[in-house]
C-alpha cells in the first residue's frame, strides 16, 4: 500500500530532488575521472588511452543509468501528477454534485412548503364555507321557529317562576333541535328569556326558564324582626330573627328563606342564614358580628 502524501505539493518535489542528486553522482564521478587522468605526456601511451577508455565507457554507462532512473522518476511523477488532477477534478465535480444536489432539495423544501399552506389555507376556507353553510341552514329553520304551549308553574324562588313551552315548526330531520332551542328566546311580560335548559323527548322539544322578573306573587319578605342577643358569653356573636311573609302555597320555604334578601344594622344579605318552620310561620335566623358579646 503506498504512503500517503504529506499534502498536494509532495509529486511537484521528487524530480528535483532526483535531479540534485544526479548531478552530485556525475560530479563526483568527474572529479574522480580527473584525479585519475595521468600527466598529458602519457596521454598518448596505448596503454593509458585503453584505460581512460574504459573508464570513460565506465563513466558513460553510469551517465546512462542515471539518465535511466531520472526517466523513471519522471514517469512515476508524471502517472503521481494524473491521478492527483484525476482526484481533483473528481472532487471538485462531486462538490458540484452536492451543490446541484442541495438547491434542487431547498427548492423542492419550499414547493412543499407552499403547496402545505395552500392546502391549510383551502382547508380552512373548506371548514369556513361549511360552518356559514350550517350557520344559515340553522338561521334557515330557526327563522320559522316558536314557541307554544306556554305554561307557568309554581314559584321557585324569591321573585323567580318555573316556565315551560314547546317549540314548534320544527322538520322532523333537523338534528339540531337542541341548539334551536337554546337559540330562540321566550318573551314573558314584555321581556325575551334565553332558556334555561332544554329537552327534546317525545313530547317534542321542550324548554325551561327561571324568569325572575314581574313576578310579584313569588316576592317574599322579612318582617317582625326580633333582637334575640348574644348567642353566649364572650361568643362575639348576636341573634336576628325575621319572619318571612308571601311564601306562595307549596312553595319550598328553606330555598325562599335562602334567596329572600334583607337590610338591617346597614348590613345587606341576600337570605337568612339559616331557617325552621313552627306550626303556621317560617322564620330566618342570622349571626352577625357583635363585640359587645
Amino acid at each position: 500500500m503506498p504512503a500517503p502524501r504529506k499534502s498536494e505539493t509532495t509529486p511537484l518535489t521528487e524530480p528535483k530532488i532526483w535531479l540534485l542528486t544526479a548531478m552530485v553522482i556525475l560530479g563526483a564521478i568527474f572529479v574522480y575521472f580527473w584525479t585519475r587522468t595521468p600527466p598529458l605526456n602519457d596521454r598518448l601511451d596505448p596503454c593509458v588511452m585503453n584505460r581512460a577508455q574504459k573508464e570513460w565507457d565506465h563513466v558513460q554507462k553510469e551517465w546512462d543509468r542515471v539518465q535511466k532512473e531520472r526517466d523513471l522518476v519522471q514517469e512515476e511523477w508524471d502517472h503521481v501528477r494524473k491521478e492527483w488532477d484525476r482526484d481533483w477534478h473528481q472532487h471538485r465535480e462531486q462538490e458540484e454534485i452536492w451543490k446541484r444536489a442541495q438547491i434542487s432539495h431547498e427548492k423542492r423544501t419550499k414547493e412543499w412548503d407552499r403547496e402545505r399552506k395552500a392546502y391549510e389555507r383551502e382547508k380552512k376556507e373548506r371548514e369556513h364555507e361549511e360552518k356559514e353553510r350550517e350557520r344559515e341552514e340553522d338561521e334557515r329553520q330557526r327563522h320559522n321557529t316558536v314557541w307554544v304551549d306556554v305554561e307557568p308553574h309554581s314559584c321557585t324562588s324569591w321573585a323567580t317562576r318555573k316556565y315551560t313551552a314547546r317549540l314548534a315548526n320544527v322538520p322532523s330531520n333537523y338534528n339540531r333541535r337542541i341548539e334551536a332551542c337554546k337559540a330562540t328566546p321566550l318573551d314573558v311580560h314584555r321581556q325575551s328569556y334565553l332558556p334555561h335548559t332544554c329537552e327534546d323527548n317525545v313530547n317534542g322539544t321542550i324548554g325551561t326558564w327561571n324568569v325572575n322578573q314581574n313576578q310579584p306573587d313569588c316576592v317574599t319578605f322579612w318582617t317582625d324582626y326580633k333582637d334575640k342577643g348574644c348567642m353566649s358569653v364572650g361568643s362575639g356573636k348576636r341573634r336576628i330573627d325575621h319572619r318571612l311573609e308571601n311564601l306562595p302555597p307549596g312553595g319550598d320555604w328553606g330555598e325562599f328563606s335562602a334567596t329572600t334578601p334583607v337590610r338591617f344594622h346597614g348590613m345587606q344579605f341576600s337570605g337568612a342564614q339559616k331557617a325552621f318552620q313552627s306550626a303556621w310561620r317560617v322564620y330566618g335566623i342570622w349571626e352577625i358580628d357583635d363585640d359587645t358579646c
